[in-house]
């Protein structure tokens, strides 16, 4: 299986291709990734040098806590990212992916 997928959000202004392992995916059921997504949070993470993102300019970034800020498109609204500050990776959602991995 090839490490090299993409994804994007619902409109397409926000698109990514990674080229690194995928970490499996976990859940999380915070209050804060259930209030964002409305369900439970299910997400990989990629090192930050192995991903790519185009239309960088439509993603709005909201710090939830001091500990992380979340990434979604300011035009549909898809929630796309989870980064931790001060850390090297970036969390993906897994439903994001335009095909399954």
């Amino acid at each position: 299986m090839s490490n090299n997928h993409q994804g994007s959000c619902l409109c397409g202004a926000v698109r990514f291709r990674t080229s690194g392992a995928l970490r499996g995916v976990v859940y999380c059921h915070c209050s804060q990734c259930r209030k964002q997504s409305g369900h439970f949070y299910a997400a990989t993470n990629v090192a930050d040098t192995d991903i790519s993102i185009e239309g960088t300019e439509s993603i709005t970034w909201y710090e939830a806590s001091a500990f992380a800020r979340r990434g979604f498109c300011k035009a549909c609204g898809s929630v796309l990212f989870w980064k931790a500050m001060d850390q090297d990776y970036i969390s993906v959602m897994a439903g994001s992916f335009d095909k399954p991995t």
